[in-house]
């Protein structure tokens, strides 16, 4: 079967192809997004018919494509489809097996449901009875009640399964409980229990007039507790303005009074004190004052009288020393005595010579004589002026009473002075920071004072208070009070204490009176026992012993019905069980109520679970007649595979005789290959391109065998993308082997590299190549 010519008129957007007439092996090449899995969406829609879908994600396109294909079979026989039918119709080949076998897109050449898919074309092939052995298994298993493990069936609503298994626990209970029931007596427990409730009577009897005798005693108690309670209480409630608060009030108060006293005592003698030191700081300020007044009128006098003459000498001193300096030294004496010797001699020259030549010299030294002189005549002036300021110096410092030796002698009066003035000032002022302390520490005093005395009269204002309240004279009274109100409370907590461990509380009262009703009521409760039992007196072993020997009683009773009501119980829940099990219509019921039933409801239990083991081996048996059948059949899909048949040829033939032999485990669902010395491997543990030419092998075989030995076509959506060149190179060349072979490929493709690989054999006429666009 290959495909002669096809036309594509009009599928969605996809172009007319026009009339292609491929050949043995052909390259539809476009790039992507162009028309490419549109064409062979188109192609597989006219091969399958309406709504057959074998693209997957491809619903871009609703309606059917317009165009035709014509199909050629082996014998030359030319069919136009879709006119003459499908693929189904024509040569038995459904979709699935089209697409497992003849399709291969996107690198994945794995069939899919492997298993499943070689089993049914093996039933096509060869007409296998796996299924009608299936469904005779099947009914033989919902017969025997059992799964195709052998295992007893749990589904719904038999679940023979759970009920095999309750069955057998339920028919081991039913025994245990059969030995227990006669080792415990079950027979005899209503006589037991007779006996055990007339001895329990009797104890209680006893019990009651005891309790009697000690309710009398206890009125008795109750009585004299609560008259000594109220009698108590009464009295403390005279005294209840009377509290600890009060005298330890009072006592602050006498203690506060007696501090006070003595701290008003010595602020007195503090402030006696204070008053005279007062007077003392005050007599030192108006002396130090005095002092210096007196420094300070002497410093401003000397201030208007010596300072301003001795700025002055200061000022002339330094320039009389400087020119002193000079007219005093060697050099300016012999100048001038020189210069008055050369005037002298030019004055003899002028007068005695009368030349004119001595006058200029005469002129010079007149000048230099007289200037030199000058000088000499300003120094002695101004010596003189500043002897006459020392002496004014000397003359104010002896009006000042200060030493006036000299004006050295004046400075350093003057320096000392000062130094006094400064030294009697800070003392001034010392006083006075001395004397106003003084004056605040003094006030400080007096309102301390005033405060104490406010205190004194408020504390004995507070005694006075608690004298008139109490009604007493002094603390003592108080104090005896108290400690008589500390035995009336003593009293008070020993009744209570009596009546509380003989009556209880009530955890809801929480006052003195409510709780005195209350045992006030439970005293009233026991009046009725006043007279009670005279001639019995309550012994607390006895009563102890009896209620023992009743609670003992009651007890065992207790237990032996609780021990028939758990037994009944048992029989009821094996009863109901047993019902459950064997007689579900609720026919018929089982009872269950002594050891005579139990024995009847075990004897039937076992019988039930016999039966079913007995049918259970029966369908085991059929099971495994009818599992011997299917494993001859199962050997029928297996024989697809093998050294004789075409895979294993196809496989070696393709792989160089890299491997020999092709065997599929069908109950594994595992593909293993054989090298020539024998060792397997399985398929999926094959390098990339051996895995694809396993797969190719495969699928020559099986398209080889459901075309009756005829040859067919591949359509192929890029299967190699994903292969290195060497790869590639190497699954081509097998493509050329099939094509050679007599198959058909239609290898679509958008990759460059697939038509690099086939340009030189497309050149040759080896390969057809068409446009996808």
């Amino acid at each position: 079967m290959i495909l002669k010519e096809f036309m594509i008129r009009r599928y969605g957007p996809l172009p007319d192809s026009g009339l292609i007439k491929p050949g043995p092996f052909n390259l539809f090449y476009g790039p992507n997004e162009e028309g490419k899995t549109l064409t062979i969406d188109a192609l597989l829609r006219m091969l399958m018919g309406k709504g057959v879908k074998l693209i997957k994600g491809v619903n871009r396109v609703e309606e059917n494509p317009e165009g035709h294909l014509i199909l050629e079979d082996s014998p030359g026989q030319e069919f136009k489809l879709p006119e003459a039918g499908t693929l189904e119709n024509l040569f038995n080949l459904n979709p699935t097996e089209f697409a497992n076998i003849f399709v291969i897109r996107d690198s994945d050449l794995v069939i899919s449901d492997e298993s499943l898919f070689y089993r049914d074309i093996t039933n096509r092939l060869t007409g296998l009875r796996t299924g009608e052995i299936e469904k005779l298994k099947k009914n033989i298993c919902d017969l025997g009640g059992i799964t195709v493990t052998g295992d007893y069936q749990n589904t719904m609503p038999v679940k023979l399964k759970d009920r095999i298994k309750k069955a057998g626990n339920l028919l081991e209970r039913a025994g245990q409980l059969l030995d227990i029931l006669w080792e415990e007596g079950f027979s005899r427990f209503e006589e037991e229990l007779a006996e055990l409730e007339a001895g329990s009577a009797a104890a209680a009897e006893e019990l009651a007039l005891l309790r009697s005798a000690r309710y009398r005693e206890l009125y008795e108690k109750g009585s004299h507790a609560l008259g000594s309670l109220q009698a108590a209480r009464s009295e403390l409630n005279k005294l209840k303005d009377f509290n600890r608060e009060g005298f330890e009030a009072w006592q602050r108060a006498e203690s506060a009074l007696e501090h006070i006293s003595e701290d008003l005592l010595r602020l007195e003698e503090e402030i006696g004190g204070q008053k005279e030191v007062l007077r003392k700081s005050r007599d030192s300020l108006n002396e130090s004052r005095r002092a210096f007044e007196k420094a300070r009128r002497q410093v401003q006098a000397a201030s208007e009288t010596i300072v301003p003459k001795l700025d002055l000498y200061d000022r002339e001193e330094p320039f009389l020393r400087a020119r002193e300096a000079q007219v005093n030294t060697a050099f300016y004496n012999r100048a001038a005595a020189v210069s008055t010797l050369a005037m002298v001699l030019s004055l003899f020259a002028l007068v005695f010579r009368a030349h004119w030549w001595p006058v200029p010299f005469l002129l010079f030294f007149t000048g230099l004589t007289a200037f030199l002189a000058w000088n000499k005549y300003f120094c002695l002036r101004k010596k003189g002026h500043l002897a006459a300021i020392e002496t004014g110096v000397c003359s104010e410092a002896e009006k000042l009473n200060l030493p006036a030796d000299n004006i050295g002698s004046v400075r350093s009066a003057l320096s000392r002075l000062k130094a006094q003035h400064s030294e009697r000032e800070e003392l001034y002022i010392d006083a006075e920071r001395e004397y106003e302390w003084q004056l605040k520490e003094e006030k400080r005093l007096r309102e301390e004072r005033d405060a104490e005395q406010w205190r004194f009269k408020e504390s004995g204002e507070q005694v006075r208070s608690f004298q008139r309240k109490s009604g007493l004279e002094n603390l003592g009274l108080y104090a005896d009070l108290l400690d008589r109100k500390d035995r009336l409370k003593g009293e008070v907590e020993k009744q209570s204490s009596i009546l509380g461990s003989h009556f209880g509380e009530s955890e809801d009262l929480h006052s003195e009176r409510a709780r005195t009703l209350f045992w006030q009521d439970r005293v009233s409760e026991l009046q009725g026992f006043a007279d009670a039992a005279r001639d019995i007196k309550y012994d607390q072993k006895a009563g102890a012993d009896l209620a023992e020997k009743r609670e003992r009683l009651e007890r065992q009773k207790k237990e032996l019905v609780e021990k028939m009501r758990e037994r009944s119980a048992w029989l009821r829940d094996i009863e109901k069980e047993a019902n459950e099990l064997l007689q579900p219509s609720g026919e018929d019921l089982l009872t269950c109520q002594t050891t005579v039933d139990l024995e009847v409801v075990q004897h039937k239990l076992d019988k039930w679970l016999r039966d079913q083991e007995s049918n259970r081996a029966a369908a085991l048996a059929a099971m495994e007649i009818l599992g011997q059948i299917e494993e001859e059949e199962e050997k029928k899909v297996t024989a697809l595979f093998g050294p004789e048949n075409q895979v294993s040829s196809y496989f070696s033939r393709v792989t160089g005789g890299s491997y020999r032999k092709v065997t599929f485990e069908s109950r594994e669902n595992m593909i293993r290959v054989t090298r020539p010395d024998g060792s397997a491997i399985e398929a999926f543990r094959l390098s990339g391109g051996t895995y694809d030419q396993l797969y190719f092998s495969i699928r020559m075989a099986l398209g080889k065998k459901i075309l009756g030995g005829g040859r067919g076509f591949f359509i192929l959506d890029d299967p190699f993308i994903k292969a290195d060149p060497a790869r590639l190179k190497m699954l081509l060349e097998m493509l050329n082997a099939m094509a050679a072979g007599g198959w058909q490929i239609l290898y679509f493709s958008a990759k460059g590299e697939i038509k690099a690989a086939l340009q030189k054999k497309i050149d040759r006429g080896e390969v057809r190549e068409f446009s996808v666009s």
